[in-house]
């Protein structure tokens, strides 16, 4: 036992010593410090600063590097590996630690220069704001480019506007003229690749032409003598056909060529599309001066379009229409040139000009339906009657018009309150002196005046009344002007609703100012009236009776209309001899079922019969239409108008739906006895 222990204590202490001498020998291993320090740098090529950085040495296990851009340390990596980092273009004093096994490093430091590349292949686009010419937008695109700087040229230290690539540089030059914009294309450092473009800014002339920009270069220059150029001045004289501040003027010279002017050449085409008229606001200072407006293609003056228009006024603005239907729709135009007194000498007449467009064709002048350009219709009221274009309010047969005039008489308002418009072309009463107007009044019996005046003499009037004799409904009244001097300039025509009368609040509407003659004859309706001359009042005689819509022969008492019906029955004439209408519809009931006639009778006793017909009912025997209804009066005055009352209720068979179209009229009916006989009026009594 003693030496089994012995034994293990002996093994002990060589282990130990054995231990002993490998710790000795580990520590007195000579492993060199690291030498030979380097890196190579791989530097990516599209200007991100990204750098890849491989160490190496002898007897380095492991390194780390100080990337010299303040940036900390590196983590340690193994011999073999590398390690990235993102630089700033700039040079760089890059150190590598290497370490050995031992722990032990030593350091070495590597300069570094990271430079990017210029950008290439730069393209910029440079584009005109279609709607503003004074805006401009840019974009750029290149390869190697870290952004762009954009410089519009209008300030001098004027700070660049910064897009990345994909982004747009928006810029509104404050005045015409012509800039330089640049273009930096930045690599993200020092290398830089620049485009650089002029612009012009102009502020383009194009129709309308108003001269009141201060930024349009308005340069009509003038040819067949005189002074070089058109000049903008004030204008003279501004009225309601032109109040603009500023107008041009033009002076053909004495002794100057007969086709002297001033022209113009558009920065466009004009566009013909819409309409080929065009108008032209001209002071002259004398009427009946032809004024010529040429339109010429800039290439080839030989392409060209004229035409002459002839100055109405004097000393006064006037708005003339010329009709240039003769272009060649396949050719374009931007040349205009004007001729003032075409074909005649200068005489230093000073002429103005203004407010140059491309119009609609439409002339005021009878008839007057206020459809096509609204613009033509200027209202001007007075008194409190404010008046305006308006969507028709109750479209019916009786006017299906989609445009009227509507007046609105305010509560209070002066007695004569009203408005008026002025035509292109005045009211020729030779061709007809008998007027028509439709109208919409929210009360019957109102009187309508219909007034026409010399705009230059307002002392030149005259004027007509008409009755409104229905409500909330449309109706044609006419306007008798034959006592009118048909020598005058009518071309200001004047409306009044309800004259002398104070304002009420009301609205009324108004339309299709026209010459009697222009318009179509409709059918009667109830009331019959007989006074309009746009109904066409024809009766069929029968039975030897006949009847025919005259002046009235005795305007006394409860009758003093202008027209009425006369019915003639010849000795001799059958017992049931009469006259018939065919109205445009079935009379309505809604309202009464009294029907009123005033009559003028020779005598008194006659009888009168009124009957209601439905012509589209089957005939009777005689062949007649079956579905009637009759009533009987007997005239109490003898040679005066009196009315008479018809009860259709009456009659058994009498049904207010039953579609009645016709009316009869029979007079002395049951006997033979001939005579002639008056009626008038023919209307519904509410019951």
């Amino acid at each position: 036992m003693k030496n089994y222990i012995t034994s293990i204590i002996a093994c002990f202490s060589i282990l130990f010593v054995i231990s002993c001498s490998d710790d000795d020998r580990l520590e007195s291993v000579d492993i060199a410090i690291p030498s030979d320090i380097s890196a190579k740098f791989t530097i990516k090529q599209d200007n991100s600063g990204e750098v890849s950085i491989f160490p190496s040495a002898n007897g380095a296990n492991m390194f780390s590097v100080d990337f010299g851009d303040g940036s900390e340390v590196s983590d340690e990596f193994t011999s073999g590996n590398h390690v990235e980092h993102t630089y700033a273009e700039g040079q760089y004093d890059v150190t590598i630690y290497a370490m050995n096994l031992n722990g032990e490093v030593a350091e070495a430091s590597q300069s570094l220069n990271v430079s990017f590349l210029a950008p290439e292949n730069l393209e910029v686009v440079i584009t005109k704001d279609q709607s503003n010419p004074f805006k401009v937008s840019v974009t750029a695109t290149a390869e190697n480019a870290a952004g762009y700087e954009v410089y519009f040229g209008e300030d001098t230290d004027e700070q660049p506007t910064m897009i990345m690539e994909g982004e747009t540089a928006e810029y509104e030059y404050g005045n015409i003229g012509t800039y330089t914009i640049r273009v930096v294309a930045l690599s993200g450092g020092a290398e830089t690749t620049e485009y650089t473009e002029e612009v012009t800014i102009v502020d383009p002339l194009l129709l309308p032409i108003d001269f009141e920009s201060q930024t349009v270069a308005y340069n009509f220059y003038n040819f067949g003598g005189g002074a070089p150029t058109a000049s903008l001045v004030a204008n003279p004289a501004p009225n309601e056909v032109n109040e603009s501040a500023t107008v041009a003027s033009y002076t053909k010279p004495s002794g100057s060529e007969t086709w002297a002017g001033t022209s113009t050449t558009l920065n466009e085409n004009i566009d013909f599309s819409s309409t080929t008229y065009i108008a032209m606001d001209v002071y002259s200072p004398k009427a009946g001066i032809p004024v010529l407006f040429k339109v010429e293609n800039s290439g080839n003056s030989d392409i060209n379009a004229e035409v002459t228009t002839m100055t109405t006024k004097e000393n006064e603005w006037e708005t003339l229409i010329f009709d240039l239907s003769a272009i060649d729709p396949s050719q374009t135009y931007s040349v205009i040139a004007l001729f003032f007194d075409y074909n005649t000498s200068g005489n230093d007449n000073t002429y103005y000009f203004d407010n140059i467009r491309l119009a609609n064709p439409t002339i005021v002048e009878l008839p007057v339906t206020f459809e096509g350009n609204t613009n033509a219709y200027q209202f001007f009221e007075f008194g409190g009657a404010p008046t305006a274009l308006v969507t028709n309010p109750d479209m019916s047969d009786a006017n299906p018009s989609e445009t009227v005039a509507k007046m609105t008489k305010t509560q209070g308002s002066e007695v004569w309150a009203g408005a008026y418009f002025d035509l292109d072309n005045a009211v020729d009463f030779t061709k007809d002196d008998q007027l028509s107007l439709k109208v919409w009044s929210p009360e019957a019996g109102i009187p309508v005046t219909l007034k026409f005046e010399d705009p230059s003499d307002g002392d030149i009037a005259f004027e007509v009344n008409a009755t409104v004799t229905e409500a909330n409904t449309w109706q044609t009244l006419t306007f008798d002007f034959s006592e009118a001097d048909a020598n005058q300039n009518w071309k200001r025509a004047i409306v009044f609703m309800d004259l002398n009368t104070a304002g009420k609040g009301l609205d009324y509407y108004f339309d299709d100012l026209s010459y009697v003659s222009d318009q179509p004859m409709t059918a009667p309706k109830l009331p019959l009236t007989f006074d309009s001359v746009l109904v066409d009042y024809s009766w069929s005689g029968f039975g030897s009776a006949s009847a025919t819509v005259i002046e009235n022969p005795d305007a006394s008492g409860i009758n003093t209309s202008t027209k009425v019906t006369e019915l003639v029955k010849n000795d001799g004439a059958e017992t049931w001899a009469g006259v018939s209408q065919r109205l445009g519809g079935a009379i309505d009931f809604s309202q009464g079922t009294r029907i009123s006639i005033k009559t003028w009778s020779p005598k008194t006793g006659a009888t009168i019969l009124l009957k209601l017909e439905n012509s589209k009912s089957e005939p009777d025997a005689n062949g007649n239409p079956s579905v009637i209804a009759e009533v009987q009066q007997t005239t109490t005055v003898a040679n005066a108008w009196e009315e008479l009352d018809f009860d259709l209720t009456s009659f058994g068979a009498f049904d207010p739906n039953a579609g009645y179209d016709t009316v009869v009229v029979f007079y002395g009916f049951g006997n033979t006895e001939g005579g002639t006989f008056y009626f008038d009026d023919i209307q519904i009594k509410n019951d």
